[in-house]
């Protein structure tokens, strides 16, 4: 399966503002997801509208801007790297590289730089899978590092830190030993732990929401999504009715939390019972399966993710557990209502929809709209508050799948195709193309905006397009 490589923060106009999803998170008058108060340009391209372009090593972290700073990450000759580039003329200020210790399993179309930076303004984090977190002044000095154990999944890692309270938080879901960890952003020490042993793989960022007098994360995983309190990390509630595995993030209004997922193992309502399975291929009679013994089917299509603790085996337990998880996913936009305790799927599910759902791509709020992105260059836009269906599944002109988050400000969104092209849509409650600017790069990261300008990671280079 692909999986949520990119989740992304951008801060914005020297503003600390927090991660929702996979792309900049922006607040505004205009709602979570929105470069309030700014623009960027409709038509662009290397011959149009740019003002630098500056080559990078190999990643899909998003850029992260403050003030007169971009902060991004990259893996280039087996190594981890830091960079500081200048937003005036893209110039790179500083690189700080350091050695994984760890393989990462990240392969495809993965990358070991996919986490975006986050930045208080006088620190900057970065997460590596591989290494673990590292922390930098502005001008590049190394503050803290805290090696952190390889999680074991089969995409590598993809969720982005977030800060928020007092708290630098990493969600660190994997096939075992899946957990959500708070440390102090000022040494790296652990604040704490909260362990989520029924979550499955993940690739998600976690949503800081101020709700009902409460500083609560959000966190989506395997088959819910999940509340903890910032303090502490104790669980609030939980709403059910999600995929087996979640790559887009959550977004929020002040009144609802918004989670989408969708993924090709969802809707597997039955798969063989194990004993067949054995009767099958188990040559040597160890009642385990190989991947050479697993007979044709679920057991082969999803060996190396029912095969937890990626040891080559199959044992029952593995199986039947993810047998389980398979049954009860559910591809699903859940709309939520703040507040209850304990299980509160039949009391705050607001609204529900099952069409237009993202695989990677976090759900855009603006001005009131919820607007999804779907593989293949499909958009669909719903009213935010009940779920009304404005317009399902147009067809924004550029195929492919969608990586990256789309974005918005001053009534325009950009949406990103990962062959390269960046459709610019007008906010609204039908479909109306404004541009279709082709860079001809694949595109992994999600833009950020940020002083008139759009910046857009390519898989070589970075650009920033608007005025000089």
């Amino acid at each position: 399966m692909l999986h949520s490589m990119f989740a992304a923060l951008a801060l914005i106009g020297g503003q600390v503002v927090l991660p929702a999803g996979n792309w900049p998170q922006f607040r505004g008058p205009g709602g979570a997801g929105v470069a309030a108060d700014d623009d960027f340009p409709t038509v662009f391209g290397p011959t149009t509208n740019m003002v630098w372009q500056q080559p990078l090593p190999a990643g899909h972290s998003s850029p992260c801007v403050w003030g007169e700073r971009v902060f991004l990450t990259g893996s280039a000759e087996g190594t981890l790297e830091t960079l500081c580039l200048d937003v005036t003329n893209g110039q790179i200020l500083w690189r700080r590289a350091v050695p994984p210790d760890k393989v990462d399993r990240s392969g495809g179309m993965g990358n070991a730089a996919a986490p975006t930076c986050v930045t208080d303004g006088q620190r900057v984090y970065a997460y590596f899978g591989s290494f673990g977190v590292l922390c930098y002044d502005l001008e590049g000095h190394e503050r803290w590092e805290r090696p952190l154990p390889l999680p074991i999944t089969q995409h590598g890692v993809g969720s982005s830190p977030v800060l928020a309270g007092g708290r630098l938080v990493l969600l660190r879901d994997q096939d075992i030993g899946s957990h959500l960890l708070a440390l102090n952003p000022l040494d790296g020490s652990t604040v704490w732990q909260a362990e989520r042993p029924e979550f499955r793989r993940g690739f998600s960022t976690p949503l800081h929401w101020h709700a009902g007098g409460q500083d609560l994360l959000i966190v989506p995983g395997t088959l819910r999504v999940v509340a903890y309190r910032l303090a502490d990390g104790t669980q609030e509630w939980s709403v059910s009715g999600l995929p087996n595995e979640l790559c887009s993030s959550p977004v929020a209004s002040r009144d609802l939390v918004y989670v989408a997922g969708w993924t090709y193992g969802s809707g597997v309502s039955r798969m063989p019972a194990f004993d067949g399975l054995l009767a099958q291929g188990d040559a040597n009679q160890d009642q385990k399966l190989s991947r050479q013994e697993a007979p044709d089917g679920p057991a082969k299509q999803h060996f190396l993710y029912i095969d937890a603790d990626k040891d080559g085996l199959i044992t029952r337990a593995e199986y039947e557990s993810m047998a389980a998880i398979f049954h009860r996913a559910d591809n699903a936009l859940l709309a939520i209502r703040p507040g209850g305790k304990g299980d509160v799927t039949t009391t705050h599910l607001a609204w529900k929809a099952k069409r237009g759902l993202p695989y990677v791509p976090c759900p855009l709020l603006y001005r009131d709209r919820l607007y999804l992105v779907k593989n293949g260059g499909l958009i669909s836009c719903f009213n935010a508050a009940d779920g009304t269906v404005l317009y399902q599944e147009e067809r924004l002109g550029a195929l492919g799948d969608y990586y990256s988050s789309p974005v918005a400000a001053n009534d325009k969104l950009c949406v990103a195709s990962q062959p390269g092209v960046l459709v610019v849509i007008a906010a609204g409650d039908t479909l109306n193309v404004l541009a279709r600017n082709k860079l001809e790069e694949p595109i992994m990261a999600t833009p950020a905006i940020s002083g008139g300008r759009l910046y857009v990671r390519t898989q070589q280079r970075l650009y920033a397009f608007g005025s000089k």
